[in-house]
């Protein structure tokens, strides 16, 4: 049956709605059924293999129809109209211009993996498409809908003229409770219950796959596919991607890069929360929100190494920059804000002494300064784990802009309460709409966001004062 629906170019479908298509050429055909450009070469027709049953036939318009009513999110591609003969299936826009996440999973075999891994923006372009992508299910999970089948296959993706990423295959979004999914979704990317069949897909095991699909991303490996599990048989992949190995370590895992080149702190706590503890307690795999926030961080710690051109996160040895992971060459950051939390003895923090004793507070953030316009995030400023700050967390906060004079903190965005503490004079200043001043090392901003001042707290019968600051930092040459 497969062969004779290869073989359908040139004859016309027709929708539920009587609408006619001519079937172009054919895009490609997998488990389910095939797929054809119509012959404008404008949409994309996917077709089903027959079941030979017209309640299954019913049920399958049904579950398309409920698809096709529902609210997706701008990166979703939606289904345009529903076809009943002679075949079953839909009609969704062509996507052009954009190229399978899989281009960034699967190594080119005509270039070395330096070469292929750090093409266009390397480090930084695979943190922000995984940026794009949590953000999208994110979005999706808000609604409660599963997308199933979350692969490299099913994400394409584009960089040039803007950044952008599309999901296909919508017609395997399934909404918790509402009957049977339409697939479990690609064996390297499903969650051990649905595997075993205990669970039907849903937020839970999108969260697992999207977390897979983010490990590989970054670290070209697949979280329990360890160095003997690849050199092993297929039965132990087969285990290995079932969830009946340990989640990978700096030991066992050099078939991929090392989690420390690729990951910040908060994304090793993410993943390790997902395949070791969210493993079995499914509560506990992060949320695509979580991701979204962590990949946006992360994409603003990583810097340009000015010898190979690698995009990758500056390391520390005590006070010394090491070199370029891809190349050893000197590379490090030309300025940077670090972000503290401050609790000072006092109602004032102005004038009290730091509580813990030491010289600025506890860093909570770092954030590299590029040439150009910084926009910093209020996510940087607010508390981004509580949730009633998801949407302003993802809201710009302020400015570091940077020209021939140096870098100057702007209140761009009509913010309330940025003070910047001059470090060469003592002085306060507030920075109002629209303001710009220039920025000196050592100055730091204090974000009065409480009404105006800081919070005070009291322990017993003591008062302190707690505030968020930003120290603005530039590296000697």
């Amino acid at each position: 049956m497969s062969e004779i629906m290869q073989n359908l170019t040139g004859e016309t479908i027709i929708t539920v709605d009587g609408k006619k298509y001519k079937l172009g050429k054919l895009a490609g055909y997998g488990a389910q059924g095939v797929v054809y450009e119509d012959a404008s070469e404008k949409k994309m027709i996917k077709l089903y293999y027959p079941s030979g049953s017209d309640i299954v036939e019913e049920d399958i318009i049904e579950r398309l129809r409920f698809i096709r009513d529902v609210k997706m999110p701008k990166n979703f591609v939606d289904i345009l109209d529903i076809v009943d003969r002679p075949y079953t299936g839909y009609v969704m826009d062509k996507v052009e211009d954009h190229k399978p996440l899989n281009s960034y999973l699967i190594q080119d075999k005509n270039m070395s993996f330096s070469e292929w891994y750090n093409q266009g923006l390397g480090l930084r372009e695979r943190i922000f498409i995984g940026y794009i992508i949590a953000k999208a299910f994110g979005e999706l999970e808000r609604s409660n809908l599963s997308y199933c089948d979350i692969s490299g296959n099913n994400i394409l993706v584009r960089t040039s003229k803007g950044a952008s990423i599309k999901m296909i295959d919508v017609d395997n979004i399934y909404v918790a409770g509402k009957g049977t999914a339409a697939v479990l979704g690609t064996p390297r990317y499903i969650a051990p219950e649905v595997i075993s069949r205990q669970k039907n897909p849903d937020v839970l095991s999108d969260n697992y796959s999207l977390a897979v699909l983010l490990f590989e991303l970054l670290r070209v490996g697949h979280p329990y596919i360890s160095d003997d599990i690849l050199d092993g048989t297929p039965e132990d992949e087969e285990a290995a991607l079932a969830g009946k190995y340990e989640y990978v370590n700096d030991e066992n895992s050099t078939n991929m890069l090392p989690a420390d080149i690729v990951f910040t702190d908060k994304l090793k706590q993410l993943f390790e929360r997902c395949f070791v503890n969210g493993k079995k307690k499914r509560i506990e795999r992060p949320s695509a929100k979580e991701f979204e926030f962590a990949l946006l961080e992360a994409s603003n710690k990583v810097i340009k190494c000015p010898s190979c051109g690698a995009w990758h996160y500056p390391r520390k040895s005590g006070k010394v920059y090491e070199g370029c992971p891809w190349c050893d060459a000197v590379s490090k950051p030309k300025a940077r804000l670090n972000f503290y939390d401050v609790l000072t003895e006092g109602e004032n923090y102005r004038t009290g002494k730091i509580a813990d004793g030491s010289r600025q507070g506890k860093i909570v953030n770092t954030y590299i300064l590029r040439e150009g316009k910084n926009q910093i995030k209020s996510l940087y400023i607010l508390r981004y784990d509580d949730p009633s700050k998801d949407k302003l967390s993802a809201e710009n906060f302020m400015t570091i802009a940077k020209n021939e004079e140096g870098y100057w903190v702007y209140n761009e965005f009509d913010k309330a309460g940025i003070v910047l503490y001059q470090y060469s004079t003592g002085k306060y200043i507030e920075i109002e709409n629209k303001k710009a001043v220039l920025l000196q090392n050592g100055d730091c901003i204090y974000f009065e966001i409480n009404n105006g001042d800081s919070v005070t707290i009291d322990v017993a019968g003591k008062a302190y004062s707690f505030i968020r600051k930003a120290r603005f930092v530039e590296e000697a040459v």
